[in-house]
């Protein structure tokens, strides 16, 4: 699979971020409060498009060329007045491409745990603005659904891998206003959906048996699909962590 089938892959299949998720992290600011973001690791724009949904204007920076070729693809859909609040720019969360308190709110949307935390995170103390609000989350599997724990029975023979969540820095709390919450939600998608979902993963993809599980995943899928809408619950709770940077 070439790089940039993978990205488009992968804007079809993940699910995106909620407005109720992406303004709690954005410090839950008022209707007419519009903001200056950096959405960080932004991949192909799942949150930055929500982002700029909700008003804000919003720089997404991300490493990889195929990632942001794929959101630039997507803005061509969007409203004019939300595809203009988009700007896109390589870069890493260890080497920001923008300047000093140039943004007002940070978001970094399954990506966190790829980066070396010292460095990006005195990157972004140096782009953020006082009272500027740094905002990380996760959408992990909610491992108390029966259904969950059958597909990781599947995917996980090794058992459950390590919380990326952890990867939040420990100093955060003692940095300012720290805040978790969790957003439960239920991601539904057709059977097709789900096999393609779990062939982006790449603890699937890089599997020698990759063919098998992903029967074994289409099973679970045809198993489980409602009879009303065709569609696969995947229970998920999306976990959020938000750091307002005092004066």
């Amino acid at each position: 699979m070439n790089r940039i089938h993978s990205a488009v892959l992968h804007d079809d299949v993940r699910p995106v971020w909620s407005a109720e998720v992406i303004s709690w992290l954005l410090g839950s600011p008022l209707p007419d409060h519009l903001l200056a973001v950096l959405d960080l690791g932004a991949g192909t724009g799942l949150g930055t498009r929500t982002i700029a949904a909700l008003g804000h204007s919003v720089t997404a920076v991300d490493t990889a060329e195929d990632m942001l070729s794929v959101l630039r693809m997507a803005n061509e859909g969007l409203p004019p007045g939300a595809a203009a609040r988009i700007e896109t720019a390589r870069g890493s969360a260890e080497c920001i491409p923008l300047g000093n308190q140039s943004v007002e709110a940070i978001t970094c949307l399954q990506a966190w745990h790829w980066v070396d935390a010292v460095r990006a995170t005195a990157e972004c103390d140096r782009v953020l603005t006082p009272n500027g609000m740094m905002g990380l989350a996760w959408h992990t599997w909610d491992r108390t659904s029966e259904w969950v724990k059958a597909l990781a029975a599947i995917v996980e023979p090794d058992g459950i891998p390590a919380d990326q969540t952890r990867s939040v820095p420990g100093e955060f709390a003692g940095r300012g206003t720290f805040e978790r919450k969790d957003f439960p939600f239920n991601y539904e998608l057709q059977v097709d959906q789900l096999v393609q979902l779990a062939s982006s993963w790449a603890f699937v993809a890089q599997r020698p048996d990759q063919l098998d599980v992903l029967a074994k995943i289409r099973r679970l899928g045809e198993q489980t699909e409602s009879p009303v809408t065709g569609l696969v619950g995947f229970p998920h709770i999306t976990a959020a962590f938000r750091l307002q940077r005092p004066s």
